[in-house]
């Protein structure tokens, strides 16, 4: 469920955001193209950045959740700024950091939390189910600006999902550390042996 509500809001806002910078600036489309490419050099910054500190410290976790709580708020942001366009653009490219960079941090989580075997299916089940997110995100925000002619829906829509997909990383590090807290206390210490 975490990685479909990830790739929601990566694909909801990649698919639509030359279209979302053409609307909002007025700019011709080369101008579009390499202002397009401007989130995407912060994405392969940050991504390369979270996924170091997050090796460094090996927290995977609050890695993972961090970026996609901070990419809902930048959505946010870029909502309630109304049509002040370079606030706008300034969002999104945080934004694409944010949701880029949870990726590294995230697909550690299974290899972390189970066994090798149980690891490799999960790795292709969490795949298989994820990546309808890749249809579903720019289906749903395609249909919200043909029905309300405007992003901002389309935009809540994506922060929902990301906030969702946040707090659900959050609720998984509770319940991790809930249960390895549990079996360090319930594990058989070794009887004493007298020599």
């Amino acid at each position: 469920m975490i990685y479909f509500l990830g790739t929601t809001g990566i694909y909801g806002f990649t698919i639509w955001l030359p279209t979302i910078l053409k609307r909002a600036s007025g700019f011709s489309t080369g101008v579009v193209t390499w202002l397009a490419a401007v989130p995407y050099i912060a994405a392969l910054a940050t991504t390369l950045l979270n996924g170091w500190h997050s090796d460094r410290t090996q927290e995977r976790h609050w890695h993972a959740a961090g970026p996609l709580l901070a990419g809902s708020a930048a959505l946010l942001f870029a909502v309630v700024s109304g049509n002040h366009f370079w606030t706008q653009f300034g969002c999104f490219a945080i934004f694409a950091a944010c949701v880029y960079s949870y990726q590294p941090c995230f697909w550690a989580l299974p290899t972390s939390l189970l066994g090798e075997s149980a690891a490799a299916a999960s790795i292709g089940l969490i795949n298989s189910l994820g990546n309808l997110g890749g249809f579903t995100g720019p289906f749903v925000v395609g249909y919200l600006v043909t029905h309300t002619g405007s992003f901002t829906s389309g935009f809540v829509y994506l922060l929902v999902n990301l906030l969702a997909g946040g707090m659900l990383v959050l609720w998984l590090r509770a319940v991790t550390h809930r249960r390895t807290t549990h079996e360090t206390r319930t594990r058989p210490r070794p009887a004493f042996r007298q020599m």
